[in-house]
């Protein structure tokens, strides 16, 4: 039977997990943010392209638009592409490093909540001081190939959202849609929860979409990297996966809730896009 003390223990190891994770999953939220904005302008400048070149073929059916009009066209939506790209790539290392020291903290954490020896009642600065000290071990290629993967997914959404935009657009002139129903079928940025369930299938959708699944996974990706090394850094050899067990944890985690791995063999997380799990220390 567990004693008071051990309840307490582990109460307090609950607590200190979801509080990490909800810095963790603020921060992502502050990521998406930002990449919402981006696609949001880029969303306006295809809007001003189409609306510029429907000026053009004022003076013919849509579908009578010249070859040559058309192509024109498409070179503007890949230049808008590339653009988007380019601004996501602003901040993505020190995204990367944000989320990294989240991790750190996080471990620390969770030793002042076991009440290890090193870690029971550490004060704020020591806190700071052992960050900043487990951050600076960190290999800096490690770093590179974080956000270097993050930009190379985040690539294949720029690519994508110009390969559908055209499509869009090119399906629009064949079957005789006219300029306002295309654009409606290119659409937007919704940011407003109700408002995006509601919204037809539309080219931007999808792309706001992955960008913010690429935003919260890659999030927790860096997020746990950085607890592993402070992990390593301590001497902590295994960890326990936790669940949120909740109605919406999947079939592919429920099974891993509980069990403990050594801790370069734990797989993840993230377990997959959009994993919300978490792992805690465990103390030999």
């Amino acid at each position: 039977m567990r004693s008071i003390a051990e309840t307490e223990q582990a109460r307090a190891i609950r607590k200190a997990v979801e509080e990490a994770a909800r810095r963790r999953d603020r921060y992502a939220e502050d990521r998406v943010d930002d990449l919402l904005k981006s696609l949001d302008a880029a969303a306006d400048d295809v809007a001003r392209q189409i609306a510029r070149f429907e000026k053009k073929a004022a003076l013919k059916e849509w579908q009578e638009l010249r070859l040559s009009i058309l192509k024109d066209l498409e070179s503007k939506i890949d230049d808008i592409a590339k653009e988007l790209k380019a601004n996501w790539k602003v901040g993505i290392r020190d995204n990367v490093e944000g989320a990294m020291k989240l991790g750190i903290e996080d471990g620390v954490g969770q030793l002042e909540a076991l009440e290890h020896p090193d870690f029971a009642g550490i004060s704020d600065k020591a806190k700071r001081a052992a960050i900043t000290k487990t951050f600076s071990t960190i290999d800096r290629a490690a770093i590179d190939f974080l956000a270097n993967y993050q930009l190379n997914l985040l690539g294949d959404v720029s690519t994508e959202l110009a390969a559908g935009i055209k499509r869009t657009i090119t399906q629009g002139v064949l079957t005789g849609k006219s300029i306002p129903e295309v654009a409606r079928d290119i659409g937007k940025v919704v940011t407003d929860k109700e408002a995006f369930k509601k919204a037809g299938k539309t080219v931007f959708k999808s792309a706001q979409q992955r960008a913010t699944l690429i935003a919260r996974t890659e999030t927790l990706r860096a997020h746990n990297e950085g607890r592993k090394v402070f992990y390593r850094e301590v001497g902590i050899a295994k960890v326990k996966w936790l669940t949120a067990q909740d109605e919406r944890t999947c079939p592919e985690c429920a099974p891993l809730d509980g069990r403990v791995f050594k801790i370069d063999e734990a797989p993840g997380p993230p377990k997959h896009p959009a994993c919300r799990c978490t792992v805690v220390t465990v103390l030999d």
